[in-house]
């Protein structure tokens, strides 16, 4: 795609529409940013780091874009290592949001190494494909060599939409994850309360939305709409950190609760005393807490626990 496009007298309004997902994706680091700070009450680990890596990821991306579209003194070098920088750190960094997280609802070890050596594989084959591809053609077109542009370019565009595809199917197979325990517990569990009902929903309902997204962006790519992709990309992973937080609260709600058969969430309770909410078995406790904490998996550290968050006062099982 050539930089100087939008520059167009005549793209007035694909600039206007570009201009408009870039402000909102920008200006969405902020609020995330200072969500993240006082949700997250232990500012260390993957998840803190992914989140806020994922944050400023699409911020650079978009700045980066702005600046290889619409400025015409700043170096190319530059504009380039922003744009793709922050396109890896937006796109990688929120798998490792999904995949950090994992513990709490998956026990086997093993598959989630699995999870993150295929994260580590796809984001170095493929990141390193695409920014090579992305870089060689900037080069020929910035030292007046535009006539080998259309050899690259014959590259890039089968691997533009491969790395969609793959990077979007990535987000869609650990969403599976949270899907299946979410239908698992929803088609097996329907006497307990109504509100275990509901945030085990919407847990299901938000990785659903996660995976429509990624469809629409696989669907836009082996369309030919590589250009409308590139607007929104930054503006749909800002919706995604959104509804990360929507997943957290849930998860937060479901460890107040004791949700049975899903160990990691049982140990949440087990691990802690939660004040006002529920109490230790041999302590009055209720029939659900002493079948939740009786069966439940105890890992060898506070890894499958959700400690690291800042537990919202508005949270209450009763």
């Amino acid at each position: 795609m050539d930089p100087t496009f939008l520059r167009n007298p005549s793209n007035t309004n694909l600039l206007f529409v570009f201009e408009a997902f870039a402000a909102v994706a920008i200006w969405s680091s902020v609020p995330l940013t200072l969500r993240i700070f006082t949700t997250l009450k232990r500012r260390s680990g993957v998840y803190f780091w992914s989140m806020l890596i994922t944050s400023w990821g699409l911020t650079i991306r978009q700045i980066g874009f702005l600046a290889q579209f619409l400025s015409t003194k700043c170096p190319w070098q530059l504009s380039l290592i922003m744009a793709q920088g922050g396109w890896a750190a937006m796109v990688s960094g929120f798998s490792m949001v999904l995949y950090s997280r994992l513990n709490i609802i998956l026990e086997k070890r093993r598959t989630r190494q699995l999870v993150l050596a295929m994260i580590i594989f796809n984001g170095v084959i493929w990141h390193t494909a695409v920014v090579t591809l992305l870089a060689g053609i900037a080069a020929e077109r910035n030292s007046g060599h535009r006539e080998r542009i259309p050899r690259w370019q014959a590259v890039l565009q089968p691997s533009e939409r491969i790395q969609i595809a793959i990077f979007s199917a990535q987000e869609t197979a650990i969403s599976f994850f949270y899907v299946r325990a979410a239908y698992q517990y929803l088609k097996s569990r329907y006497e307990q309360p109504g509100t275990t009902r509901s945030a085990m929903f919407q847990l299901l309902l938000v990785q659903i939305i996660i995976v429509a997204v990624d469809l629409v962006l696989i669907v836009l790519a082996l369309a030919g709409y590589l250009q409308l992709k590139l607007f929104i990309h930054s503006f749909v992973y800002a919706v995604k950190l959104e509804l990360e937080f929507v997943v957290l609260n849930q998860l937060v709600e479901l460890s107040t609760m004791g949700v049975p058969g899903i160990p990691s969430f049982a140990f949440a309770v087990s691990s802690r005393q939660i004040p006002g909410d529920l109490e230790r078995p041999g302590e009055n406790s209720s029939p659900l807490v002493e079948r939740t904490t009786s069966k439940a998996w105890q890992p060898s550290s506070s890894a499958g626990s959700l400690e690291f968050i800042t537990i919202p006062q508005r949270t209450d099982s009763r």
